[in-house]
């Protein structure tokens, strides 16, 4: 005679809210035992053998070893609901006088003071003497970025005023940055 053997499962939550994993195998233990009951009685699985039997247990046991936490991004310093603020203190700069085939560059310091990433999607320099540099085009919020600007005055003459417009998801999303020089020319002069 066989004596039944009484198993208690309890689906309680553990102190940190997650669900007890043995809830998920006991009735798998249940499948894979009366199963492996076939060969004792001269049964034979009439779909597959014990060996797939096996293999489909412990694939479902390997599945059904979380332990039920999730997994949760660390939380960013920006709130990705917010606003992005693009605050710039100087929008133009002047380079003074430079003689013609100078190359000079100067930095813009921004700043986000907005509540959400601020990330520049676009950058239009407007002519093919200027080149933009952004080291970082993502800036979170209470942060500051740089745009280097490269401005080259080969072929210039006269008073220059160069836009390079920056486009973001900034509250404002397009802001203009200007550059001035006054370029003197030896091969071109001016008639003043």
């Amino acid at each position: 005679m066989r004596k039944s053997q009484k198993i208690e499962v309890r689906s309680q939550k553990s102190g940190d809210g997650r669900q007890n994993p043995v809830i998920w195998l006991y009735p798998i233990f249940l499948i894979s035992h009366s199963l492996m009951l076939f060969p004792f009685f001269g049964l034979r699985s009439p779909v597959f053998g014990l060996r797939t039997w096996c293999l489909v247990f412990l694939s479902l046991l390997l599945f059904s070893c979380n332990d039920g936490t999730k997994k949760t991004v660390p939380a960013s310093k920006s709130d990705e609901s917010g606003v992005a603020k693009f605050v710039i203190s100087e929008e133009i700069h002047n380079f003074g006088s430079l003689k013609a085939g100078e190359v000079v560059s100067f930095t813009f310091v921004f700043r986000n003071e907005g509540t959400k990433t601020l990330t520049i999607t676009d950058v239009d320099s407007g002519c093919g003497c200027t080149e933009v540099k952004i080291a970082n085009k993502s800036v979170e919020p209470g942060q500051e970025g740089r745009i280097e600007v490269i401005y080259d005055s080969s072929g210039e003459v006269g008073k220059q005023l160069k836009t390079i417009t920056i486009t973001s998801n900034a509250e404002k999303a397009k802001v203009q940055l200007f550059l001035r020089a006054n370029v003197t020319n030896e091969i071109i002069k001016l008639n003043s």
